[in-house]
């Protein structure tokens, strides 16, 4: 064979015009072509008979290629071995990975959907904004007239006269008690006040307390009535899609929307009654708030009698009421401030009042016009922000022993085939939807393009690990099947030659073979354009 190794072939450009893609060969004379075939036919002939010859008299432990009457090995010239573009890489210990397709859509991030009302009743004099619109936080959007406003306002009003003319006999009655007009209170009287006082914080606090626990029942009851309207809108949304398919009947799907009416009336009310709730905890808040000062009045009226039974100095009763008096109608007036921040106005500006974007975004709703009155229970404005949305996928119960919060999903859309996008799973959801059976998993994805629309199908692919140990994998294409076992062409150091070697297959997962025996990490192996090699070894080409 030429100097050549028994178990080998050498294979050079010219004897290999399949290599080439398709390009001829420098045209040969009929007879001189004839000829060649016949030497080479010739030649590889008697190299089997040999080989087989010296493999009857070899013996081996191990079954390798020779044994199964395949030579050893494919040895390429440079020119072939550059013509055949084989990829060759290194065999090693990786962990098993399974990829899984996903399906679900864009949807909407709560915190980026605002359902704007009105604090108060109020009569809508001026809209300033059109669906479509881009708002910036911070811009009105709206100005409503409340008599709520109006009365509050007049009530700060008088508070502050109140305060005003407490204040003017204060310091009347302190001028006085200076020229000795007064006599000093009675200690008992002082201490029956500090009393009240003490008594009066104590109801204050426990109210207090009262109220925080009713919002956060109110809270927590707006949370499940979000969660109940939320499977009732994908429940409806996916029987609109099977009733547009004549898949369900219309009396279900109209059972499915009186449902999700029903859900949607529940959680507003649940609404409702969390800014009930809110209010009297603002009014309790305010309520302890008096309290607070009444107590520490009555306190430094105690330590000033206490003072004057013991003789330090004089003080009078009159003066005392008018101290009370005056810190009472502080406390008036700090509470009809306080509400008038609580229905969104401040002092002197009037009765009117603005509706304003808590954040930027795009007006998508507006359900009322000028000149309707407005209730805190209805919102007429909606505003969105689709700079962050969330991708909602759907995991099938096969799927989620190996879906984990943390792993990063690529998806893609129809409406956009050309665009991949990548996000991490964020949540997992506790609950399976009851009618489709599926757990919802959620992934938060920045879309400050706006090329991602909520309601828009994707499809989505993660890679998960299957097997807890490491395995020696190797690519399946590098995997050649010939006659009844598998093979692999382990690159030598010999540059251009490479050796068949048999190796047994534990299992397959997306294109990866997991190696029982045969290999061993570190060694080099065909990859790419394995088959070309198998073609030459076998003679008969690609299978």
């Amino acid at each position: 064979m030429g100097g050549k190794s028994t178990g080998s072939r050498l294979f050079r450009p010219c004897l290999l015009p399949h290599l080439e893609g398709g390009s001829t060969m420098k045209v040969l004379r009929p007879v001189t072509t004839a000829i060649l075939f016949v030497v080479l036919a010739l030649l590889t002939a008697g190299a089997l008979v040999w080989l087989r010859a010296s493999q009857q008299q070899q013996s081996a432990p191990a079954v390798t290629a020779a044994e199964t009457g395949l030579p050893e090995s494919v040895t390429l010239s440079p020119e072939s071995l550059r013509l055949a573009a084989l990829s060759i890489e290194t065999v090693r210990l990786q962990p098993l990975q399974r990829t899984l397709r996903l399906f679900g859509q864009i949807e909407l991030s709560p915190e980026g959907v605002a359902d704007l009302n009105a604090r108060v009743v109020g009569r809508i004099v001026q809209i300033r904004v059109r669906v479509g619109d881009q708002v910036r936080a911070g811009q009105v959007l709206a100005v409503l007239d409340s008599q709520d406003v109006r009365n509050a306002q007049a009530d700060y009003m008088r508070a502050k006269r109140r305060m005003q003319f407490a204040f003017a006999e204060l310091q009347r009655r302190r001028r006085m008690a200076e020229l000795g007009a007064f006599d000093n209170p009675p200690l008992e009287e002082v201490r029956k006040g500090m009393a009240q006082a003490q008594e009066e914080l104590r109801t204050a606090e426990s109210e207090y307390r009262a109220a925080q626990q009713a919002v956060e029942s109110e809270q927590s009851s707006v949370r499940k009535a979000r969660v109940a309207w939320q499977l009732s809108q994908a429940r409806l949304d996916r029987a609109q899609k099977l009733l547009g398919a004549q898949l369900i009947a219309q009396q279900e799907y109209d059972a499915l929307r009186a449902e999700n009416e029903t859900a949607a009336a529940e959680l507003q009310a649940a609404e409702a009654r969390l800014i009930s709730a809110r209010e009297a905890l603002l009014s309790a808040e305010a309520r302890l708030q008096s309290a607070k000062e009444g107590f520490q009045i009555a306190q430094a009226r105690l330590q000033r009698g206490e003072r004057v039974f013991r003789g330090q100095y004089l003080s009078s009763k009159e003066v005392a009421e008018a101290e009370s008096d005056y810190q009472q109608a502080k406390m008036e007036l700090n509470a009809a401030e306080a509400e008038l921040h609580l229905l969104g106005s401040r002092p002197g500006e009037g009765s009117l009042l603005q509706v304003v974007a808590p954040f930027d975004g795009k007006v998508v709703e507006v359900r009322a016009a000028v000149g309707e009155t407005v209730t805190p229970d209805k919102p007429f404005l909606r505003i969105v922000n689709t700079s962050k949305v969330w991708a909602v996928f759907d995991l099938y119960p096969q799927y989620l022993p190996l879906v984990r919060v943390g792993q990063r999903v690529r998806f893609k859309t129809d409406a956009l085939p050309d665009m991949t996008y990548e996000a991490v799973i964020d949540t997992i959801m506790p609950e399976a939807d009851p009618n489709m059976r599926v757990v919802k998993a959620r992934a938060r994805i920045s879309n400050d393009s706006g090329t991602l629309k909520p309601g828009q199908f994707i499809e989505g692919v993660v890679t998960v690990r299957v097997s807890k140990e490491e395995l020696l994998l190797v690519p399946s294409e590098a995997v050649q099947k010939i006659e009844d076992g598998t093979y692999v062409f382990v690159a030598t150091e010999t540059p251009g030659e490479f050796r068949l070697r048999q190796v047994q297959i534990a299992e397959q997962e997306d294109n990866m073979s997991v190696i029982r025996d045969g290999l061993r990490p570190g060694e080099r192996i065909v990859v790419h354009n394995a088959s070309l090699l198998k073609g030459m070894l076998t003679g008969g080409g690609e299978e």
